[in-house]
């Protein structure tokens, strides 16, 4: 760090199925983004087997609360912040700004960018993916605090970021990341909110990994994803 000088924040939501997450394993690869001249902050929000959707969008909104309590310790700029997660956690990223940008939770600080990667955005489209024969109920359900999708779609729409997309809001620009052949995430959830977002007007670009069977992972951390990742910010801070 040099004297007084501040760093944009990426605050990012970890992946776990909406379940309790894992905050420590991935430090080393969070590192390469601080490397890149970012303070990198990862969140922890109520898993869905405590509270159903939509705590973790509050949760989302307490972090960012308690940002500026730490500003001056971390020198972050608060008024560079972007939202990062990556699975679930790229859901509860967008759907925090989608409720922000309609007034359905609390206010959040201005956001200069959203980075979801493998994000399981339409659960919807997630109810028809196979579930793990070790799997009983499929996440998005407990998320919802419900036994299954089935019966509950208009349920899943109201916590899925399609319904929310349209052009008389205010969002900040996207970037989606996803795997072609996406193993747990099916690949249809970043294709059809890119194409969703684009028909709505808003800022958003999409990268698919051809040929790429990866959910996350170091795969998502390679040097030139992380290129895509610090253009995509600096791009965001320059306009």
């Amino acid at each position: 760090m040099k004297g007084d000088e501040k760093y944009p924040l990426i605050l990012f939501i970890p992946g776990s199925a909406w379940h309790k997450q894992e905050m420590y394993n991935d430090i080393p690869q969070y590192s390469l983004l601080a490397k890149r001249g970012f303070v990198f902050a990862a969140m922890e929000y109520r898993e869905s087997d405590l509270a159903a959707f939509p705590a973790q969008i509050e949760d989302v909104a307490n972090a960012l609360n308690f940002i500026p309590k730490i500003a001056d310790t971390f020198h972050i700029d608060t008024n560079r912040i972007f939202l990062m997660g990556n699975s679930s956690g790229a859901h509860i990223a967008m759907m925090s700004i989608l409720f922000n940008a309609h007034g359905l939770c609390n206010t959040l600080p201005k956001i200069s960018g959203v980075i979801c990667e493998s994000g399981s955005t339409d659960l919807l489209i997630c109810a028809k993916e196979a579930l793990p024969p070790w799997m009983k109920i499929r996440p998005s359900a407990v998320l919802l605090g419900v036994d299954q999708i089935e019966g509950h779609e208009e349920l899943a729409k109201k916590a899925s970021c399609s319904m929310y997309i349209s052009e008389n809001i205010e969002l900040p620009p996207i970037l989606l990341i996803h795997s072609e052949y996406d193993p747990i995430v099916s690949v249809e959830n970043s294709r059809t909110l890119y194409e969703k977002l684009i028909a709505s007007r808003h800022n958003a670009v999409y990268y698919e990994l051809a040929e790429n069977d990866a959910h996350g992972g170091a795969v998502y951390y390679d040097s030139e994803i992380l290129d895509i990742i610090q253009g995509f910010c600096r791009k965001c801070l320059s306009c």
